[in-house]
């Protein structure tokens, strides 16, 4: 099957994005991610991947902004009023961490939806993406598939 004229997906070994994403503290993970929902933005353009990923980022902004709110209470806890705050501060850390979460599985399935559907119709390789997959692996698992079929469009073969 020859590949079609759409746009060539972001081409690096999955492996490569996990070793980043470990040196980098997850940072390039997060910027692999945009990078891949930037992608999928161009094959639907009703993906609502990016603005998932910017909202999941400023949930994550928000949650550092709280614990490091939480240890500064801490290191001053001399009162009942200090414990409180924490207490309270911690609530919403935990609150804040689970939004997060689901904001960013919202992301990821949605991208998973747009990519399944796009190489299923529009250049139709029978792409399958499971779906315990995309929650447990998300990007390296997008990552393998989007390498895979980079490679179909720049070599003209698909590999399984």
């Amino acid at each position: 099957m020859a590949p079609m004229s759409g746009p060539v997906p972001p081409d690096m070994h999955w492996a490569v994005v996990l070793i980043a994403a470990w040196i980098t503290g997850g940072l390039a993970g997060l910027i692999w991610a945009f990078r891949q929902a930037s992608f999928i933005k161009k094959i639907d353009q009703s993906s609502k991947a990016v603005m998932m990923l910017v909202a999941t980022t400023l949930i994550m902004v928000l949650e550092l902004i709280v614990v490091v709110m939480m240890m500064a209470s801490v290191s001053s806890m001399r009162s009942r009023s200090a414990a409180s705050t924490v207490a309270s501060l911690s609530s919403f850390s935990m609150l804040l961490s689970v939004a997060g979460f689901l904001v960013a599985l919202i992301a990821f399935f949605g991208m998973r939806k747009s990519l399944v559907y796009y190489y299923n119709n529009v250049e139709n390789i029978g792409l399958r993406l499971s779906g315990v997959m995309t929650f447990f692996f998300n990007i390296l698992y997008f990552q393998y598939h989007l390498s895979r079929i980079a490679r179909w469009k720049k070599t003209g073969r698909l590999d399984r």
